[in-house]
């Protein structure tokens, strides 16, 4: 009885939080996964400061926000408003720093109902340091801190790290389960958390599919949706979402010729998204090779795109091999499809097919993939072997249970497997799976080569429970 009192005690409480942040924000509120894990800091034993990294514009101050509704000493300071970086500049003992910050706050909370919550950390290199000194002198505090330039800056050396004295979570865009919160399909989400998939689900889920492509996962375009904005209105929020990645480029280059470099590498990389490219003269243009490697991989620390590069190997540990050519994968999908110019009118079940060629495919399933990964630096890789006369590419690798196994990703309900036969004829184990438009299968199949395996195929819609299906899967060897 007292569980069930406590967990409607719970709902109550997160039903109130999320009235309080949509009072003040205006803005249709819906549940991240990170907030499951910020549940897990806030309990763990030996807890550090936290620091959230992610792009721009996904949703991370939103998500501590419905996370710190909680506590009545909730202290928010973003570090892009005028005066607030003094407060560290100082250089006052941390005691002194978060008296300062309480009485700026008006906040007399205890300590133990307090959690401190620094934005835009990358703006005031001294606020890092104090995340060491708040863990070391007043370890009852939660700190958070989030910045969506971070990684640029630390690369920079602009920045001195309190390694080992904090911890990471890395936030992605909305994933395809995470949307459904947001329309309250919950009927939906129990349906993709049962597992097998009940097969009575598959065309809704299918046409709810179609919707999330069709924006994306970028919580603005959701929360607009949510609200039933026109696709007019949706198209200018996501065009304006590009142009402000675009114009963060000043704040990403160390010059003017770096910036142009940059902004033509930002405006190049919907049109290269899903091909493996060469860094020299990307983008049809007449930049050199290192130049055009060093502003990608700038992009990646904005967490703006992956460069997805290759392993050779078919058993862990798999290293990548970064002298081959990397493929592109893109932030978002919705921005994505908008950037490519696909058209609302191609959204409906009956044009998937066409509309998952290629490089929608992958995009959806590579995007769900990173989000996968909280606690550590996501990315996603894909087997290739390159033989004269003989080459083979497999959509992606992922690691699970100490097995290295092969992801192809397939535009409609069939296809060919000759990579993935090729990857299979030289693996120790006989495990494989393809993301496609049909239902939930398994199939034992016999390479040329003459070795068997067996073959999971789940809806594109799964990939984000692959490893709960693996789990499953992986028992068919008994």
């Amino acid at each position: 009885m007292g569980a069930i009192y406590y967990k409607k005690i719970n709902k109550w409480v997160d039903f109130v939080t999320k009235y309080m942040i949509f009072q003040q924000t205006g803005r249709k509120m819906f549940d991240r996964n990170v907030i499951s894990f910020l549940h897990s800091w806030e309990n763990s034993e030996n807890r550090k400061p936290l620091i959230i990294r992610g792009a721009r514009q996904v949703g991370k101050t939103t998500a501590v926000k419905m996370f710190a509704g909680k506590y009545s000493g909730f202290m928010y300071l973003d570090l892009e408003a005028p005066g607030v970086k003094k407060i560290f500049q100082k250089k006052l003992p941390a005691k002194d720093v978060l008296a300062a910050i309480r009485l700026r706050l008006n906040n007399d909370a205890s300590i133990e109902d307090s959690l401190l919550f620094v934005d835009e950390i990358q703006n005031c290199p001294e606020s890092l340091s104090y995340l060491r000194h708040f863990y070391e002198t007043i370890p009852n505090l939660k700190v958070i801190a989030s910045g969506s330039l971070l990684d640029i800056m630390l690369h920079r050396n602009t920045i001195e790290f309190p390694v080992g004295r904090v911890e990471f979570c890395f936030m992605h865009p909305v994933t395809f389960l995470e949307y459904l919160g947001a329309i309250s399909r919950t009927d939906l989400i129990e349906a993709m958390e049962t597992v097998p998939f009940p097969e009575y689900a598959h065309g809704v889920i299918q046409n709810e599919l179609s919707n999330y492509i069709r924006m994306g996962g970028m919580p603005e375009v959701i929360a607009s949706s949510a609200k039933n904005v026109n696709s007019a209105a949706l198209s200018r929020i996501m065009t304006s979402l590009i142009v402000s990645f675009e114009d963060d480029i000043s704040k990403y280059a160390k010059n003017e010729n770096k910036t142009k470099i940059l902004r033509h590498c930002i405006e190049s990389v919907p049109d290269e998204t899903g091909k493996r490219i060469k860094f020299a003269g990307f983008g049809n243009s007449a930049y050199r090779s290192r130049e055009v490697g060093e502003s990608l991989r700038t992009l990646q620390r904005a967490m703006l795109l992956s460069l997805v590069y290759p392993t050779n190997e078919v058993a862990l540990p798999a290293g990548v091999n970064r002298r081959k050519s990397p493929r592109l994968q893109y932030l978002d999908v919705g921005l994505l499809s908008h950037a490519m110019g696909i058209q609302d009118s191609l959204f409906v079940p009956e044009e998937l097919n066409s509309l998952y060629k290629g490089v929608i495919a992958e995009q959806f399933i590579g995007q769900e993939l990173l989000a996968l990964h909280t606690e550590r630096r996501p990315f996603v890789k894909f087997w290739a072997r390159e033989k004269h006369g003989s080459s083979a590419e497999v959509d992606f690798v992922i690691e699970h249970n100490g097995l290295l196994i092969p992801v192809e990703v397939k535009s409609g309900k069939t296809g060919t497997l000759r990579s993935l036969a090729q990857y299979m004829a030289v693996c120790s184990h006989g495990f494989a799976i393809r993301f496609y438009q049909g239902a939930v299968r398994t199939d034992d199949i016999e390479t040329p080569s003459g070795k068997k395996y067996k073959l999971l195929s789940l809806p594109h819609f799964l990939v984000g429970k692959v490893h709960d299906y693996l789990d499953r899967f992986l028992e068919l060897k008994d």
